[in-house]
């Protein structure tokens, strides 16, 4: 399939709004800024996205991505699938983000297993992202997650220690040891806070902290690696093998997460994690800045490559689905259909697009 030529491209720049304003340590998100490819030859499609301009997690922009994707895409048009990806994958190291959606639309178009939906119905366990702050309120969140057998509830803090050491500790008495919490500081603290957190928390039911420090504070993670009690882990630090590295080699960190819009790819995201194993290391996938296509591919990856509880629940903090047939979940897991096929809705592109180019 890989001799196809790509006969119709279709380039969308959509704004979605999210049910709630989704913050982090960094950043407060309101819509989702997308740019989503679609290529079409034979009959058949292939659709890919890329989320970009969230502070603290990529380096591309929104409009950087959208102007790559205008730029780049026609020049693809009539062009055989296996020369288009290597087009694109000249373009990875540089500018991941904007390649991603284009080389996973890709690997749709050619029919890769990797993308292709489970011969057998199959599902994929998300954390449950707590987003209350008053304590009647966490309690019957966490009760909520936990009847609908979520398996791991992530906590965002990197905001006030004292206040995210206060939330945690509530967490685990109201969760009994029923669930397992991820704390995710989003490059929120610098070392005192950090220390002050990892040293004030009982690890039980913890599962890690994940990236306390900024994505270059290499030195300050090796040196809160020496005195935590709770592992500890890395997301925007982990652009490619590079870092896992890194990581490994300074043992600072017993977790890594990747994003398929950092790796470009699925077979690239595949090889990451295999590698990341080989060191010794625990991966995590998954993406709660993200959108539908973003979330469904990676929870195709996560099923084969059967990684820890994944964070691919993005699209679950949109007002609405961009889709003909949106992603099922049922309690905490995304459902993994045969034969499903994502599908742009052509009314809620119109609804949603900022910007569009067709072509062919």
């Amino acid at each position: 399939m890989n001799a196809m030529k790509i006969e119709r491209i279709e380039l969308y720049r959509l704004k979605v709004p999210l049910k709630q304003p989704y913050k982090i340590a960094t950043a407060e998100m309101k819509v989702f800024d997308s740019t989503v490819v679609v290529l079409q030859a034979e009959g058949r499609e292939g659709l890919g996205e890329a989320m970009a301009g969230i502070q603290g997690y990529f380096w591309e922009t929104a409009d950087e991505v959208w102007q790559f994707a205008r730029e780049q895409g026609p020049n693809i048009l009539g062009l055989p699938v296996a020369q288009a990806q290597d087009s694109f994958a000249a373009h990875v190291q540089d500018r991941p983000c904007a390649s991603t959606p284009f080389l996973t639309a890709l690997e749709m178009l050619a029919g890769n297993p990797l993308l292709s939906p489970p011969p057998e119905p199959c599902s994929v366990p998300m954390v449950g992202i707590l987003q209350a702050n008053e304590p009647e309120a966490i309690r019957k969140e966490l009760e909520d997650f936990i009847g609908q057998r979520y398996d791991t509830i992530k906590i965002k803090v990197g905001f006030d220690v004292d206040k995210d050491i206060e939330k945690v500790t509530l967490a685990q008495r109201i969760i009994r040891g029923r669930a397992q919490v991820r704390a995710d500081a989003n490059q929120g603290y610098i070392f005192a806070q950090a220390k002050k957190f990892v040293q004030s928390l009982d690890p039980g039911g913890i599962e890690f902290l994940e990236q306390p420090f900024k994505e270059d504070a290499w030195e300050a993670m090796v040196e809160l690696a020496g005195i935590s009690p709770l592992p500890l882990g890395l997301d925007e630090s982990i652009y490619g093998m590079a870092a896992v590295e890194k990581a490994k080699k300074l043992g600072c960190a017993r977790f890594v997460k990747f994003k398929i819009m950092k790796m470009g790819s699925a077979e690239a995201l595949t090889r990451a994690i295999d590698a990341s194993r080989e060191f010794g290391l625990e991966v995590i996938l998954g993406n709660g800045a993200a959108g539908e296509i973003s979330c469904y591919q990676e929870a195709l990856v996560a099923a084969r490559m059967k990684t820890r509880t994944g964070e691919m629940n993005g699209f679950l903090k949109q007002k609405e689905s961009i889709l003909t047939d949106g992603l099922k979940t049922e309690g905490g897991k995304i459902l993994l259909r045969p034969g499903y096929r994502l599908r742009l809705d052509p009314r809620k592109v119109e609804k949603f697009a900022a910007d569009q180019l067709i072509l062919g």
